[in-house]
């Protein structure tokens, strides 16, 4: 009885450390997956492109590329407009709604949420995408994204923002001089 016993936690303690390399490979993959959204959020997009292991693919929607950037490819003639939700939205926000972790593969499925202001409704509302990462685990440890896609949503109920954030003080704030936000609410009222 004495051996079993040894022998399970013996077998426990060979299992700690992979336990261990699990949690710190989701930690290593969520820190991948927000410096993407740190990336493609700003104008233009800071290089995202260093994310994406050899070979890998982005389906997205697609991320500007600065205008000092020569490419070499003739089909690029210019920047591109940044789409991704994370660059357009006035707030943005993810959520990991699935995380599989293999040895040599990660698999994410994302919702996507950006929030923006309607300033001749006064209310804030949302679109959506739904985003998948697939990375890879580098010889070298670092989890790089294989293949990206993101595309938009209809919200379903239970994904719905309730309440909306407020974002009428930052769009007046963004907006400057140009907008008076009491005639907007004036206007807005007669509706």
């Amino acid at each position: 009885m004495r051996a079993i016993i040894l022998c399970a936690l013996a077998s426990l303690a060979l299992l700690a450390p992979a336990a261990g390399a699990q949690a710190s490979d989701e930690e290593k993959i969520r820190a991948v997956i927000a410096s993407w959204y740190e990336r493609v959020s700003k104008t233009p997009a800071d290089r995202p492109w260093a994310l994406i292991a050899p070979g890998g693919i982005d389906g997205g929607p697609g991320y500007s590329i600065p205008a000092d950037k020569d490419s070499g490819a003739a089909v690029i003639r210019g920047p591109w407009l940044n789409h991704e939700l994370a660059a357009r939205a006035m707030h943005f926000t993810y959520d990991i709604d699935q995380l599989t972790v293999d040895a040599h593969l990660a698999k994410a499925r994302m919702w996507e949420r950006g929030y923006f202001y309607a300033w001749a409704a006064q209310s804030t509302y949302e679109n959506a995408a739904s985003a998948l990462f697939i990375l890879e685990k580098q010889t070298d440890g670092r989890w790089l994204i294989l293949a990206h896609e993101a595309s938009s949503q209809g919200i379903p109920p239970n994904k719905i923002t309730n309440p909306m954030p407020d974002l009428r003080a930052l769009h007046y704030e963004r907006c400057g001089a140009a907008c008076d936000p009491e005639a907007d609410a004036k206007n807005a009222s007669k509706w």
